[in-house]
């Protein structure tokens, strides 16, 4: 039996990167790993606001992840911080987080 309100160990630290999103299962859940642009460890549901698209088919940028489907970005929140051809940004435009805690050279 899983707990849902616990400490999962994600992945490794130097599993993820500032380069490419790294896809994970945790209690059943799509959760996609990545470095923002301070280097920080960022964890979020692997969806996208927008059509539901998986955030690890995306790219990491400076500003967070950038969905493959439609070019939304992502911060490490899971605020939506940019929209292509769009100035503004809808309040709802989210995706779940979870927070992501590097220790021991472990990202939880």
């Amino acid at each position: 039996m899983l707990l849902r309100d616990a400490w999962y160990i994600a992945a490794w630290a130097d599993e993820i990167s500032g380069e490419q999103p790294l896809a994970r299962r945790i209690c059943n859940e799509p959760i996609v790993l990545f470095r923002d642009g301070t280097g920080r460890a960022a964890a979020l549901a692997d969806r996208c606001c927008h059509r539901a698209a998986p955030l690890s088919m995306g790219i990491v940028v400076e500003e967070g992840i950038q969905c493959g489907y439609h070019g939304l970005i992502i911060d490490g929140s899971g605020r939506c911080v940019r929209i292509p051809g769009q100035k503004q940004i809808p309040a709802d435009a989210r995706v779940q987080s979870y927070r992501a805690v590097e220790k021991d050279r472990l990202v939880w």
